[in-house]
């Protein structure tokens, strides 16, 4: 009798480490993810007509004569 609780107490243990230790994983996991989006650089790129920095995505600086095309 005394051997079927102490399998049932390990089981159950065994259970509740288990999730703990995906919960552990998954919060890991949702900090590395903010992480590296908090990280994102862009470069930039100096505008020949005016000298003004703009993005790859942005690309046009506005002026008429701008090489980047918007």
């Amino acid at each position: 009798m005394i051997m079927k609780w102490l399998v049932l107490g390990l089981i159950v243990a065994g259970i509740w480490y288990g999730f703990k230790m995906i919960a552990r994983r998954n919060k890991a996991k949702q900090m590395n993810d903010a992480r590296a989006a908090r990280d994102g650089v862009e470069n930039m790129t100096a505008c020949a007509v005016c000298g003004t920095y703009v993005t790859a995505q942005q690309g046009n600086c506005g002026r008429d004569a701008c090489p980047y095309p918007g």
